[in-house]
């Protein structure tokens, strides 16, 4: 039997008590020891304080949690980013599951999604481990620790005018990809803010039918995707965004204020949307495009003159990101900007060498492949991690590319145009799970390094026998992504789940070469198969 609420206001109060408070503190006994029976449970705490905290059975209603006033409860965890200094959440917030032939027959003020969605009871944990627990050979952060530090009402229509229009456009880009019966297509990197998660796991047994195909399509939820709730959620801590004000019953709720509030929320980064209006007629993408579309063919000298830009002889590796900052006409960096930021839209140059060399050739490249997420320890998460669950999965899932495009002529780099881009879901789940798997394989079994002498400054390379880049073929290969090469414990090496095999290592050197660890590794994904997403600017 859930709890009764009476108002809106009595559930915020209820959710601030908890600030403060560790997770034990609020749930009872034994949901505390049904944790250290399974810590592999990723929605123990969320269950346990919806149960416990604020007496409602656990469930997958289509309605809102507090269905007769109308709100939902979401829990969240914020973590520490080192770079940029501050505490946010690093996960998608998962709203509501489709009903895929409920969906193509409403409009998004009368969807389901808005219906569930748009007034939200949320309540942040900070995720900050003091001590872990081993269970079945592994640690594990110990979550009825962690405290509660937020807790506000969180209401769809408080956002910034242009935040709920790009929210609506990615809504309705769902939709018609439901309604033109390619439902099996949709991918949580093709939108900006609202993203399509899959539930259940990429399995047969989650597959289910759409109305306008034969095909059958993953199980999908509509999600707020990581890197808009990063942005939400360091504005909630910085307490730039508070409990909404101008929900329907708000003056009842506080009839000593006599008056609704109506709060303009606000941010302080750079926007490339200057006139929110846009967004009523085109789409985020669309906007962005049609800004690039003079520029379109021009050479990159001529573009560094008209902006400003200096274009150096060797090493140029800045230059083309200023240029596109000028093309917007920004302070700072596209990727710094409000939207860029709360999409996690990366832009990456891609550079197409020019067939016309002293050799010429039928086959096209780009100059080279592009790193993924630097910052990742895809060696961890080979140790720790199913496919799914790791960060390079989440990482191609969920983020879209800018691609801006050059040619290599005889006459210097011309820019071709601009287009975002995003992984296909055939891709993700065949070809690139396919190399992360035989990574896998490789170091679980133990990696092979080879020892070998050449004229460098240290007078040797070691070689390893994980996936190259020397045939070009397939999506993405592994190099090393360190300032040095370091194969001992350091800021330079991961540790490897298994001791490596070694071949020609000289003895004195086992104290420096040693078996434990290997320099860090990133995945670059191809150079033909970028060609491949690029090459209709080309032939």
């Amino acid at each position: 039997m859930n709890k009764e609420y009476k108002s809106v206001r009595e559930i915020k109060e209820h959710g601030e008590a908890a600030i403060g408070k560790r997770i034990r503190e609020l749930v009872s006994k034994e949901s505390v020891n049904s944790w250290y029976v399974n810590p592999k449970n990723k929605g123990w705490i969320g269950n346990s304080i919806e149960k416990d905290w604020f007496g409602l059975e656990n469930n997958s209603r289509p309605e809102a949690d507090f269905d007769t006033l109308g709100v939902e409860l979401k829990c969240a965890g914020l973590k520490f980013f080192k770079r940029d200094g501050f505490w946010a959440a690093n996960e998608r917030l998962v709203l509501n599951i489709f009903d895929y032939d409920e969906k193509n027959k409403k409009d998004f003020q009368t969807s389901s999604f808005l219906k569930k969605s748009n007034l939200i009871k949320l309540v942040l944990y900070k995720y900050d481990p003091i001590e872990y627990y081993s269970f079945e050979g592994k640690e594990y952060p110990i979550y009825p620790d962690f405290i509660v530090s937020d807790s506000i009402l969180f209401n769809l229509y408080d956002l910034m005018e242009e935040d709920l229009d790009i929210i609506r456009n990615d809504w309705e880009l769902i939709m018609n990809m439901i309604r033109e019966g390619r439902a099996d297509e949709i991918s949580e990197g093709m939108t900006q803010y609202l993203g399509a998660v899959t539930k259940g796991g990429k399995k047969k047994k989650n597959l289910t039918s759409q109305p306008f195909s034969d095909k059958r399509a993953h199980r999908r939820a509509f999600s707020l995707k990581p890197s808009y709730m990063k942005e939400i959620t360091r504005r909630i801590v910085n307490r730039q965004l508070t409990s909404s004000t101008t929900y329907d019953s708000y003056v009842i709720d506080y009839p000593e204020l006599h008056e609704q509030s109506f709060d303009t929320q606000y941010d302080t980064r750079e926007h490339i949307i200057t006139n929110p209006s846009e967004l009523h007629t085109k789409t985020f993408e669309e906007i962005i495009l049609n800004r690039l579309k003079p520029y379109h063919g021009m050479n990159k000298k001529i573009l560094g003159e008209e902006f400003g830009v200096n274009i150096p002889a060797k090493n140029d590796k800045a230059s083309s990101r200023l240029i596109t900052q000028k093309m917007f006409n920004l302070q700072n960096d596209l990727e710094e900007t409000d939207e860029f930021k709360k999409a996690g839209i990366v832009l990456k140059i891609i550079t197409v060498k020019s067939n016309k060399r002293k050799k010429e050739s039928k086959k096209r490249l780009t100059t080279e492949g592009f790193k993924l997420e630097s910052d990742i320890s895809f060696i961890k998460d080979i140790c720790d991690l199913e496919w799914e669950d790791t960060r390079v999965y989440d990482y191609l899932s969920t983020t879209k590319f800018l691609l801006f495009i050059y040619e290599e002529t005889s006459k210097g780099e011309i820019f071709k145009g601009a287009k975002f881009w995003y992984m296909p879901e055939e891709d993700l789940v065949k070809r690139v799970s396919e190399t992360w798997r035989k990574k896998k394989k490789i170091l679980i079994e133990g990696v092979e390094l080879t020892y070998k002498p050449v004229n460098n400054k240290k007078g040797f390379v070691v070689i390893n026998n994980l996936p190259s880049n020397s045939n070009n073929t397939g999506v993405l290969h592994i190099r090393p992504s360190a300032e040095k090469s370091e194969y001992f414990e350091g800021k330079n090496s991961s540790r490897l789940p298994t001791p490596a095999r070694w071949k020609n290592r000289p003895e004195n050197m086992e104290n420096v070469l040693t078996n434990d660890y290997m320099v860090k590794q990133a995945f670059w994904l191809n150079k033909n198969y970028m060609y491949q997403q690029v090459k209709e600017y080309f032939e």
